[in-house]
């Protein structure tokens, strides 16, 4: 019986250890004063991407996401921006985007794009601020902040949803994704 109590109490503190483990190993970023964990890793022979949501948020239902890709067959942003905007910011876009060239970075190329992605179904559009960069080590990283703005019009910009989604924070989004460290 003593043996038997030993038994369990070791499962049962080894179960909780890698509970707190597996919680250690959980990476949380931190963007506009938010806390964000990961839900989503998926890795392929051509990146990385991690998908980063708020804590009571999920995949179904979130209206902030960090995404986090890590581009391993590319060694600097130039050699995939043209491909990148044709065709991932473009066919979707409900405008030509910004592209902004990070002045302030100690990277060999720091760009931030902010661009509007529409849906199919019209009841909310998507702003992103994306970040990519070649580090020194010639990798290129991307850092994306989505935001979804709810539309009550039929397919139609809702101009006044979209002012007061972003307008109060929108400066400050901006000057955080240029300043983070992405290596």
């Amino acid at each position: 019986m003593v043996k038997l109590n030993i038994i369990v109490i070791v499962s049962l503190s080894f179960l909780f250890s890698s509970e707190v483990n597996s919680e250690e190993v959980r990476k949380v970023i931190k963007f506009d004063r938010e806390d964000y964990v990961i839900v989503f890793s998926n890795e392929t022979g051509s990146n990385l991407i991690k998908e980063y949501l708020r804590k009571n948020d999920s995949l179904e239902k979130w209206n902030k996401m960090i995404t986090i890709f890590d581009w391993k067959n590319v060694s600097q942003v130039n050699e995939i921006l043209p491909k990148y905007l044709e065709q991932v910011i473009t066919p979707n876009s409900i405008r030509k985007p910004n592209i902004l060239k990070n002045t302030k970075s100690g990277y060999k190329e720091d760009y931030i794009f902010e661009f509007f992605l529409s849906t199919a179904s019209g009841d909310y559009i998507e702003y992103n601020l994306h970040r990519m960069i070649t580090t020194n080590d010639n990798k290129v990283i991307s850092f994306i902040f989505a935001l979804k703005i709810t539309m009550t019009g039929d397919k139609q910009v809702d101009s006044a949803n979209v002012k007061n989604a972003l307008e109060p924070n929108r400066i400050n989004w901006l000057a955080e994704i240029g300043s983070i460290g992405l290596e």
